[in-house]
C-alpha cells in the first residue's frame, strides 16, 4: 500500500482544526488485462501446424514500415466495423507497436465472443527486438 502524504497531511490538519485543502487527484490509470503471447511463443506457433490468424491493429503507414509475415491489417479504429470478418474458431493473435492498442482490440473482441484472442506482449517492437 502506498503512503499518500497529501491525504495524511489533510487528515492531520482536519484532526487538529487546521485548514484543509486538497488538490484534485487524477484518476488511476486503467489497465486492460488480456491474455498475452510472448514473441518467442508466436515464433514457435508460426513454425507449427497450428492454425491461427495474425491481426495488426496499427495504422496503414505503420504496417507499410514493417509487419509480421502473414499479418492482416485491421486498424483499431476500424475494428468495430470489420471484426465480424474474423473467424471465431481459431486463435487470434493481435498486435500493434507496443501492445496497448492490441490490448484494447483483444478486450473488444472478447466482449464480442472471440474467446481465443490474445495480444502479442510488447507488440511489434518486442517482436523485432527478440525474434525478427
Amino acid at each position: 500500500m502506498a503512503f499518500q502524504f497529501g491525504a495524511a497531511l489533510a487528515a492531520f490538519l482536519a484532526a487538529s482544526g487546521g485548514p484543509v485543502t486538497t488538490a484534485p487527484q487524477p484518476p488511476a490509470a486503467q489497465q486492460i488485462m488480456v491474455p498475452l503471447i510472448e514473441p518467442a511463443a508466436l515464433k514457435a506457433l508460426m513454425n507449427s501446424p497450428v492454425r491461427f490468424v495474425l491481426v495488426d491493429v496499427r495504422q496503414p503507414e505503420e504496417f507499410a514500415q514493417g509487419h509480421i509475415d502473414g499479418a492482416m491489417l485491421m486498424p483499431l479504429a476500424n475494428l468495430p466495423a470489420t471484426y465480424a470478418t474474423l473467424p471465431k474458431n481459431v486463435k487470434l493473435i493481435v498486435y500493434c507497436r507496443t501492445g496497448h492498442r492490441s490490448a484494447q482490440a483483444v478486450s473488444f473482441l472478447q466482449t464480442h465472443g472471440y474467446d481465443r484472442a490474445v495480444s502479442l506482449n510488447g507488440g511489434y517492437l518486442a517482436w523485432a527486438a527478440q525474434v525478427k
